[in-house]
């Protein structure tokens, strides 16, 4: 046993420093959040633009996963889900060309 009243070592202490993320190190939770965002507007006001921004961003969010970013039990979950949603909101906003629905009807065709 040591006899000396302080086991610390002021010399051996480290400052912390928070690391620095570089602009490719964005988390991918990011793109996915913003792919559901997009996803949300395309679904509730139909806005075609905003489904494919989130289409391509959940792409994005796939590709820039990590694997310890992974579900060990469920696999990529969340930016799995994130593209689910993407490629419903183009699914349903491109549904009346396939299914003989008559689209959404613009204001110039009213007049």
């Amino acid at each position: 046993m040591s006899t000396t009243s302080d086991p610390k070592r002021p010399n051996a202490i480290v400052e912390y420093k928070p690391p620095i993320k570089q602009i490719d190190e964005i988390d991918p939770d990011f793109y996915g959040t913003f792919s559901l965002i997009f996803s949300t507007v395309g679904l509730i006001f139909k806005i075609k633009w905003s489904s494919w921004a989130a289409f391509i961003f959940g792409i994005i969010s796939i590709t820039n996963e990590r694997a310890s970013d992974q579900d060990p039990n469920g696999g990529r979950t969340t930016a799995f889900t994130s593209l689910l949603f993407a490629l419903s909101g183009l699914a349903i906003n491109y549904m009346y060309l396939f299914m003989g629905i008559p689209g959404p009807i613009s204001q110039s065709d009213k007049s």
